[in-house]
């Protein structure tokens, strides 16, 4: 064969010979791998192959010998190349990654694209911060001046990104379970106005989401917005049967906006988990999911109208407090008509008493019907602070801007109020099993410390003369993150509405405890009186116990019933535990690791003290000696990965 034609072969077999060995060898492994980890190891493996073919058979191109050798060897070092890249792997890793090896169907160039939109927002972010000097050599705990301007320059950073990061300061600031409370107080502070769209940018989205003129749907609209924010805008209208309505409209643009930060938030959030310490502890992942979810649902406005009719429905009849109505035929899921409530906030007191309505009474009344909805439907408003609540000339008390509402299911209804009555009567046993039926207690390795914890925290809170107020919440979810142990979202979020309605209602009488007003309607429905006397004790005592006796006649009849039917059994399960689990495969997988490094070490030497076999061309050395020195190379950094992995006590 020519060397035209030799090389034209080789050209057009080594494409496909490469996909080959690359399927082959991945296969043989039967592991999962990425495609990027695939096309490395098939490219390394290969062209490793093709020079140790091209040596042995002294770089014959066109003998079939140098073919199937290449074919044999980039197979095997394909297989070689994919463990030693898993080698430079953190131990442990791939064990936890369950999407390693699935294969993307999504188009390169969006990939692609996806990957690099967020780089001129990192860009824009660095320019910022830096303006901000939060940049700046990070500040000394020995340094409270520097410590100081620390919040400030966090918010003004965030205030000036606007888009989602806004929101993530406002929903931060809420966080003093993960955050200091002096930063959590600064981030509150954020300012949620924006400055408003174009005009004819909202009228061409109102347009097209209604699908008619402006003028047609409504016969007045002002055009000036009422409010702005970095999600949507409001404005007055006024429908063709002289209803007035507000109309809330998408932000335009807002959705790619969102789209961008988010990639942003979840590339951060990830870099922090894979690489910081704190990352481990805070699993940032997680909290940006759920902070990017509630944002994708304020964003659609077809929620906020199920949100109303929901709150409504749990809103008792002739209450005293209500919801506005929804022009349902005319909102969509980026537009939202609803009545245009007249009325002041109920926290201008003064107003109100010139109208000769009691402010005390409203706020009674407004405390009433959020507990209820607590407690008997499990629906409340989120983000109840003075703007939401506005009180009507007539005295009704209207909840508006419903993006942000709260549920509960019955179970943790039923948690709360066990929590709420273990904090009432001081016992800490009761708080604990409360927290372990929430599944925010798993297993603490402190676990006297935490019941000497929750001892100190009811003693201080709960104590004769002790003052009790929705900080409580505050303090309880820093006390539980002192121990890793993580608030579910759906008590954060209770917690956050207690904070903020407490807020309010203090904002019209100083005195009001919200606290103390759950607890006294956790008293009348658990029947737990307060430890005033020795009777009292004894009746708590017996009523904490009544669920446990309650469930023993049940259970003893399942039991003899079983019994009777020749069903009843016992079942032991090895393992069941996790870590006892974990630590027998690890035991395991390194006993094999070191089964595999001894044999391989010893067959290799004795390959290495066999002169038999053919000679490597040019070089005087035998393929036995070849594969003697590989094997040996291979079992050495089996042998030192396993006592790396020991001497760090990692997952081999």
């Amino acid at each position: 064969m020519s060397s035209v034609a030799t090389v034209a072969a080789w050209i057009l077999f080594a494409l496909p010979a490469a996909i080959a060995v690359t399927i082959v060898g991945s296969r043989l492994l039967g592991t999962r791998r990425g495609i990027v980890d695939r096309i490395v190891s098939g490219v390394v493996g290969f062209a490793a192959g093709l020079v140790l073919a091209g040596l042995l058979t002294s770089w014959r191109w066109s003998d079939w010998d140098m073919v199937m050798m290449t074919l044999v060897f980039g197979t095997l070092l394909t297989m070689v190349t994919a463990v030693g890249l898993d080698m430079l792997a953190r131990p442990g890793s791939f064990a936890s990654q369950e999407e390693t090896g699935r294969i993307d169907l999504r188009s390169p160039g969006k990939a692609w694209r996806a990957a690099v939109a967020p780089v001129s927002r990192y860009r824009e972010l660095v320019r910022i911060a830096r303006a901000n000097g939060l940049l700046s050599r990070p500040p000394r705990s020995s340094d409270p001046d520097a410590v100081a301007e620390l919040g400030p320059a966090l918010r003004r950073t965030l205030e000036q990104a606007g888009g989602m990061f806004v929101k993530l300061g406002q929903v931060a600031s809420s966080r003093t379970d993960l955050l200091p409370p002096e930063l959590c107080d600064e981030l509150a502070l954020l300012r949620s106005s924006a400055a408003p769209a174009p005009a004819d940018a909202a009228r061409a989205l109102i347009e097209d989401e209604l699908g008619a003129p402006v003028t047609e749907v409504f016969a007045e609209f002002d055009w000036e917005p009422l409010a702005s924010a970095s999600i949507a805008q409001v404005y007055a209208a006024r429908l063709h049967d002289g209803t007035e309505v507000v109309v809330k409209v998408q932000r335009p643009g807002i959705e790619e906006v969102v789209a961008r930060d988010s990639a942003v938030l979840r590339q951060l959030a990830s870099a922090l988990e894979r690489h910081t310490s704190l990352g481990l502890s805070l699993k940032p992942t997680e909290l940006a999911d759920q902070f990017i979810a509630g944002v994708l649902e304020e964003l659609d406005f077809g929620i906020e109208a199920a949100n109303a009719r929901s709150l409504a429905a749990a809103t008792p009849a002739g209450s005293g407090v209500r919801l506005p109505v929804v022009h349902e035929a005319l909102s969509t899921s980026r537009v939202l008509v609803e009545e245009r409530i007249d009325g002041v906030s109920i926290t201008d007191v003064a107003t109100l008493t010139g109208e000769g309505l009691d402010p005390a009474g409203l706020a009674t009344r407004l405390l009433t019907v959020t507990l209820g909805q607590v407690f008997d439907s499990g629906v409340f408003h989120a983000d109840p602070h003075p703007g939401n609540i506005l009180v009507e000339p007539s005295g009704t008390i209207v909840l508006i801007d419903l993006g942000a509402v709260g549920r509960l299911g019955r179970r943790q209804r039923q948690l709360f109020v066990e929590l709420l009555a273990g904090a009432m009567t001081g016992d800490a046993t009761t708080v604990r099993e409360a927290l372990e039926d929430a599944g925010m207690i798993g297993d603490v390795e402190s676990g006297a410390d935490l019941d000497a914890a929750i001892d100190v925290f009811l003693g201080r809170h709960v104590g004769s003369g002790a003052a009790v107020d929705s900080a409580v919440f505050e303090e309880l979810f820093a006390m539980l993150a002192d121990f890793g142990i993580r608030t579910p979202q759906w008590l954060t979020t209770l917690g956050r509405s207690f904070v903020t309605l407490e807020g309010t209602l203090r904002g019209v009488d100083p005195s009001f405890s919200l606290i103390d007003s759950a607890l006294e309607v956790v008293s009348q429905r658990s029947r737990v009186p307060r430890p005033d006397s020795i009777k009292s004790s004894m009746e708590m005592e017996a009523m904490k116990q009544l669920p446990r006796l309650r469930r023993i006649p049940q259970r003893v009849d399942e039991l003899l019933g079983q019994a009777s039917r020749g069903q009843l059994s016992a079942r032991i399960s090895l393992f069941t535990n996790e870590d006892d689990l974990k630590t027998v495969t690890r035991l395991v997988d390194r006993a094999v690791l070191a089964v595999l490094a001894a044999a391989l070490g010893v067959g290799s030497t004795l390959l290495l003290g066999t002169d038999l076999g053919p000679v490597v061309a040019g070089v005087h050395v035998t393929v036995n000696e070849v594969l003697g020195y590989i094997g040996l190379g291979i079992a050495a950094v089996l042998m030192l990965r396993i006592v790396a992995a020991i001497m760090r006590d990692g997952v081999v």
